[in-house]
């Protein structure tokens, strides 16, 4: 079997992306499971975490713009030792971090973070026609805890971001049924 190209490896996790994003735009026109808190799972109600990764993800997005503004421009880099483990794991272990202030959520209502995961949706579908650009190119956008990044390496935290605060997110929802 002949192994997978970039290009097709950044498609692949960018249509990962879009079809989680549909998941939390599902979620968040559910004000009853936005509201879910258990205290002994995270601090931060299942909301707030679909806020964060709203904010995350906004944030993500104007990154990407600037890597496909100037793909061979940007300063060189690459991510740091706690970056490369968790990209490649597919891994953020719970507990271990603080979100940076750009990205804690601020307790927006859900119809706000709902129309804000519509906007990021369509962004991310819109970095489709640019796969090859963000796969070959060799620019990067400092990531505040993970160290300079590429596009394909920004989608691929994206991924692992969403999947680390969705198993919070399902734990909750766990603890809350009792």
């Amino acid at each position: 079997m002949a192994a997978m190209s970039k290009a097709a490896k950044t498609k692949k996790t960018l249509q990962e992306i879009v079809t989680s994003l549909g998941d939390l735009i599902d979620l968040a026109s559910r004000p009853e499971k936005m509201s879910l808190l258990s205290d002994s799972i995270s601090s931060w109600s299942v909301g707030k975490h679909v806020e964060h990764l709203t904010l995350s993800d906004e944030l993500t997005l104007d990154g990407l713009s600037k890597l496909l503004a100037n793909p061979e421009g940007g300063k060189p880099g690459r991510p740091n030792l706690v970056g490369r483990f968790c990209l490649w794991a597919g891994y953020i272990p719970r507990g271990r971090g603080q979100a940076p202030k750009g990205v804690v959520p601020q307790e927006l209502p859900s119809e706000d973070v709902h129309d804000k995961l519509v906007a990021v949706r369509q962004g991310f579908i819109g970095l489709e026609a640019s796969i090859d650009s963000l796969a070959s190119s060799s620019a990067t956008q400092p990531h505040p805890v993970f160290g300079r990044l590429d596009g394909s390496q920004w989608l691929r935290f994206t991924v692992v971001h969403h999947h680390h605060h969705q198993k919070i997110m399902r734990d909750i929802e766990r603890a809350a049924q009792g």
